[in-house]
């Protein structure tokens, strides 16, 4: 009888620290930050409360001369028309002011996204 008590315990045992050994934590197996389901970075400890403005789980690329921008900012919702209220010189023909971020403006070359001046970076 206490073989058998000792044998199921023993099993018992066995079967959930090996279940507890996959499980995980939240954190990836090679000790980096941890990372939302979107695969942003989710390190800041006050999540619960709003950003202002912040973006923490954003990565902000910094654009350089000679770059290429993603094509999600052809939109013309990220087009500034009024260039003058943002005192920025007009754009020569064929190119077109961009505004990915706050404060941060971008001279792209209509044709073929390729980044002529980067202000704010």
């Amino acid at each position: 009888m206490k073989r058998l008590l000792l044998t199921t315990s023993l099993a018992a045992t066995l079967l959930l620290s090996s279940a507890a050994a996959f499980a995980r934590d939240g954190h990836d197996d090679k000790g980096k930050h941890d990372r939302d389901r979107h695969g942003y970075y989710d390190g800041h400890k006050h999540k619960d409360k709003h950003d202002n403005g912040h973006h923490y789980g954003q990565v902000k690329k910094a654009y350089r001369r000679g770059d290429y921008v993603p094509v999600v900012y052809w939109e013309p919702r990220y087009y500034v028309n009024d260039y003058r209220s943002y005192r920025l010189a007009p754009p020569p023909r064929g190119y077109r002011w961009v505004r990915p971020q706050d404060d941060r403006y971008l001279l792209v070359e209509i044709a073929t996204g390729v980044i002529s001046q980067a202000l704010g970076y």
